[in-house]
């Protein structure tokens, strides 16, 4: 009895079901391809820092102008390793290579001791004396192969390109991997690497050269050798560089590009998990009439709360693990277009995949299809398992209109958002120490819990504030759309809470980036450049899931309210007309959300910038622009994608006509 009831439960319901999958898919595929990417970076950035060494125990670092200490530092890193210490020692090398692309596209460096060349090396041989070790981008982008010769140039004065040569040539002996900042990733890698040998006489003509080229008050001359020393168990290997006035300190370099790809996933996680509960409740409310119907019938005719529980937890198991595989195939075709994307761009990027961390990826998106599956399937079962057969059978009310929770008193919220906005205000930026931590902590909770209560409050009191002003319209269009989110408008509710929640964070989060790369580069105002995880592309991918979610509620809610339109059309509502006023009612409801959104993003963003940049109202515009620019780029594409959902939405239309729809729903 249980499979039959599963079987006629998906068959009664298979629009819901189908509806349900392609959410949970859509999700799951979004969240692998995530975590692919991340896997990959991750594994990239260990494998980078093994190579520099960062990943041994210690690191001292130092700065001298001594030669012949920077010449003893090689024995003394060959007594740590003969001891087992695995010691790797990193030199800044002054002359730098032709201009490249990029940032630090031209960094030369040498390395010493337990050196894996083999994660960086893409052809030829690590550099001896004499020579040089280049990346294949560069080598690219400036006709090189191994064997030939290339000139080394002194800094430029603002230290940001080349200058002048400095009269040394050395050959290529191979390539390298490429460092690149494409496709919202950065990964750093050194232009070249030279022979610890030829530093001295690389940065005494370095020196040379910029102090011919430059006065003091232009740039100032640096001391001629910054050393680094990594290496594991007794600290004692690093004397070397302690004996020369360096300093020493336990370190953990992570890579800049791992912690912001983990600060940006684990935001759109939770907003996305938030989104989706919020979309599961406004489904649930728009199917569970429907599904109500279905489980009054099988109660009248034998089945229990039991049998309906069993049959609906197999129904989310079956469509959770179909989406899931459908999802996690989707998620890895996508990060493998986004890798290829880098891959055809950049010669030898420095990505290194993990194929040993897909299995896992894998496993954990089909646990979550299952997860969500069963959260998205068992809200309308449960609200369709409380109805008598009998009301159920014959609903006298519509469930997307039931009371579910007691209004609450908004002013008293308000009141205790706007004090605790204002202490993290005062709070953030500055040095927190003793009680006023925990302090800080509490008032960063209270102003997350009551910024979704107010959220929430204002859009419903927004929208039907908005909808009664639709409803005198003289066009029939616009006034059967302000009917609609005034007989629902809980159901608009949801979509525009997503939106302001989506527009919240990445403005926040987004401005904040933004605003510190602005004043970091005297601000160029150009969104592409003004940070390497930043691009339109990005924001245009949050725009789609977020049109996604807001479209599957209305589409849900257009197919629980179609005996309404039935009527509407039955009564001389074109077909137009109706397909018109449901576009409208999506667009209000986005355009509220939008609004409410630039509010509480620029609430966030103020919060982030004072958290993140010292002062940074006072060099207000410097940034301004770049932020503005980010700001007007979010309005753009959540617009375009707005009409894209509209149109969406307002292209669903029930089979059946008018006249029959009306008589089946009497």
């Amino acid at each position: 009895m249980i499979w039959a009831l599963v079987r006629e439960q998906v068959r009664s319901q298979r629009r819901y079901t189908l509806a349900t999958a392609v959410l949970i898919a859509v999700t799951v595929a979004l969240a692998a391809y995530g975590a692919f990417l991340a896997v990959t970076i991750m594994h990239t950035s260990t494998a980078v820092g093994t190579f520099w060494g960062n990943d041994r125990d210690s690191t001292a670092f130092g700065s001298f102008g001594d030669t012949s200490t920077f010449t003893a530092i090689p024995p003394h890193v060959d007594a740590a390793n003969a001891n087992g210490h695995e010691v790797v020692a990193t030199a800044q090398v002054i002359p730098v290579l032709a201009p490249g692309t990029g940032p630090y596209a031209e960094r030369l460096v040498a390395m010493y001791g337990d050196v894996d060349w083999s994660t960086v090396r893409v052809d030829g041989n690590p550099p001896a004396a004499g020579q040089i070790a280049v990346s294949a981008q560069w080598a690219a982008e400036h006709g090189v192969a191994i064997g030939d010769k290339v000139d080394l140039h002194a800094p430029s004065p603002d230290g940001t390109g080349a200058g002048e040569p400095i009269g040394i040539t050395l050959t290529v002996s191979g390539l390298t991997r490429s460092g690149f900042a494409e496709a919202a990733i950065e990964i750093q890698a050194a232009s070249g690497y030279v022979a610890w040998g030829d530093v001295p006489a690389l940065n005494e003509a370095g020196v040379d050269a910029m102090n011919d080229s430059a006065s003091p008050a232009d740039l100032p001359v640096p001391d001629a050798y910054t050393v680094g020393i990594s290496g594991n168990g007794d600290w004692q290997w690093s004397q070397s560089l302690v004996d020369m006035s360096g300093t020493y300190s336990d370190a953990s370099i992570n890579s800049s590009s791992a912690i912001a790809i983990g600060v940006l996933t684990g935001i759109a996680a939770a907003a996305l998990i938030v989104g989706l509960v919020a979309t599961a409740f406004a489904l649930g409310r728009t199917q569970a009439q429907a599904r109500s119907r279905w489980v009054g019938t099988a109660r009248a005719l034998g089945a229990t709360k039991r049998h309906i529980a069993v049959a609906t937890l197999l129904e989310c198991g079956a469509v959770g693990l179909a989406a899931g595989i459908v999802g996690v195939a989707l998620g890895g075709a996508a990060a493998t277009a986004h890798l290829w994307l880098i891959a055809s761009r950049i010669e030898s990027p420095m990505l290194l995949l993990a194929p040993t961390g897909y299995a896992a990826v894998a496993a954990a998106g089909i646990v979550l299809a299952l997860m969500l599956a069963l959260i998205v399937g068992a809200v309308p079962a449960f609200w369709a398992s409380r109805v008598e057969p009998a009301a159920a059978l014959k609903p006298v009310q519509d469930v997307a209109n039931v009371e579910i929770s007691r209004r609450v008193w908004v002013w008293p919220i308000a009141v205790v958002w706007a004090a605790s906005v204002v202490v993290v205000l005062a709070m953030t930026g500055n040095p927190v120490d003793g009680p006023a931590g925990p302090l800080l902590i509490l008032a960063v909770g209270v102003v997350l819990a009551t910024s979704v209560v107010l959220a929430n409050e204002a859009l419903r009191r927004s929208l039907p504030w908005h909808a009664k002003r639709l409803s005198r319209s003289k066009r029939r269009a616009v006034m059967v759309a302000g009917d609609a989110i005034l007989a629902r408008p809980r159901q608009a509710t949801v979509p525009a809470f997503i939106v302001a929640l989506a527009t919240t964070i990445v403005i926040s989060l987004f401005a904040q980036l933004v605003a510190s790369w602005a004043l970091s580069s005297s601000g160029t105002g150009d969104l592409e450049g003004a940070n390497p995880y930043i691009s339109p592309l990005m924001l245009l991918g949050v725009s789609i899931v977020v049109t996604f979610l807001c479209v599957v509620v209305g589409v849900a809610t257009a197919t629980v309210t179609a005996r309404e339109a039935a009527t509407r059309e039955a009564l001389g509502l074109t077909r137009v007309e109706g397909r018109a006023a449901a576009a409208l009612q999506y667009l209000v409801a986005q355009a509220h959300g939008l609004g409410l959104g630039l509010v509480g993003g620029a609430i966030g963003g103020a919060i982030a910038l004072r958290a993140g940049i010292d002062d940074p109202f006072i060099n207000v515009g410097v940034w301004a622009g770049p932020v503005a620019h980010l700001v007007l780029v979010v309005i753009a594409i959540a617009g375009a994608c707005a009409l894209v959902g509209a149109a969406i939405v307002a292209a669903f239309a029930p089979r059946t006509a008018p006249l029959s729809r009306v008589e089946v729903s009497a």
